[in-house]
């Protein structure tokens, strides 16, 4: 035992402080999760920072760093009033999700408790909904009202997943054909498995949204791009709009970022007003 003694005054060479401080990720197992077995969040992600403190290659957000798809489109999710970013909405082809990161118990998690509100939520809203197993565990698929270009009632898919990660929770909203199709929807769970979340260290109530942070340039693209288009339309004489819309704004990394306006406090998000860009479905109050 002696031979593995150190001296009190031998000093400690910086490798092997680095060696200490390493984070040991855990490996995923064998096969596709979700498909040839369960998910396993600490091994398949999301991951937490201190899982996963290697961010290069990301898209910063703040409490959410994204990795980049060839080809994918972002919009941010921006409370009125106050200017918070509250959540991202995600374009992949002809499908969306969005995705929100709330404060969390250090103990337990949140989905279990949330998915019966959200099903209540949505049908009271006057859609439907019924809880399912998934690639990522138990989810939510849902049928959400809205109104077709004749006016008729029509009803789209939407599918909800939650994960629980370490004192935050993930909330992915998922509209469009892989709300439906889970082929489709597996080129989102393979975008999920890359974010990494860094929830931070002050102390949140649960369920509290943690806000986002803009890219540099985009907030201001996006204001400027608002003021050219409500100076076109004073010029038309048309009355200008008072809301940021939603628009293409500067590219980051690659990736076509706009910024919306709505009021998502605490997890509630309103629909935007009409645009071309991809929304995320008009979910149920997260109380």
């Amino acid at each position: 035992m002696a031979l593995f003694r150190r001296s009190k005054n031998e000093p400690i060479l910086d490798e092997e402080v680095e060696d200490v401080e390493a984070v040991v990720r855990p490996q995923p197992a064998e096969g596709r999760p979700g498909v040839d077995r369960d998910w396993d969040r600490a091994g398949d992600g999301p991951y937490d920072v201190s899982e996963w403190p290697d961010l290069d290659g990301r898209l910063d957000l703040g409490a959410l760093r994204l990795p980049v798809a060839a080809g994918m489109q972002m919009r941010l999710d921006i409370e009125q009033g106050t200017g918070r970013v509250v959540g991202v909405t995600l374009g992949f082809g002809a499908s969306q999700a969005q995705l929100q990161v709330f404060a969390a118990p250090r103990s337990l998690g949140l989905w279990d408790e949330l998915r019966p509100e959200i099903t209540r939520g949505l049908v009271d809203a006057g859609g439907a909904a019924e809880v399912v197993p998934g690639m990522l565990g138990k989810e939510i698929r849902a049928r959400m009202p809205g109104r077709a270009q004749d006016g008729r009632v029509a009803f789209q898919p939407a599918r909800f997943l939650g994960i629980d990660g370490p004192r935050w929770f993930l909330r992915v909203v998922v509209n469009g054909p892989a709300a439906s199709d889970d082929e489709q929807l597996q080129k989102i769970i393979d975008f999920l498995r890359g974010v990494v979340v860094q929830r931070g260290e002050e102390p949140r109530p649960p369920r509290e949204v943690l806000e986002l942070t803009a890219p540099a340039g985009v907030v201001e693209a996006a204001a400027k791009q608002a003021q050219a288009r409500r100076e076109a339309a004073r010029q038309a004489g048309a009355r200008p709009t008072q809301v940021l819309r939603t628009g293409d704004a500067t590219g980051v990394s690659g990736v076509s970022t706009s910024v919306d306006g709505g009021d998502a406090a605490r997890g509630r998000h309103r629909e935007p007003e009409p645009t071309d860009a991809p929304k995320a479905p008009n979910n149920p109050e997260f109380t």
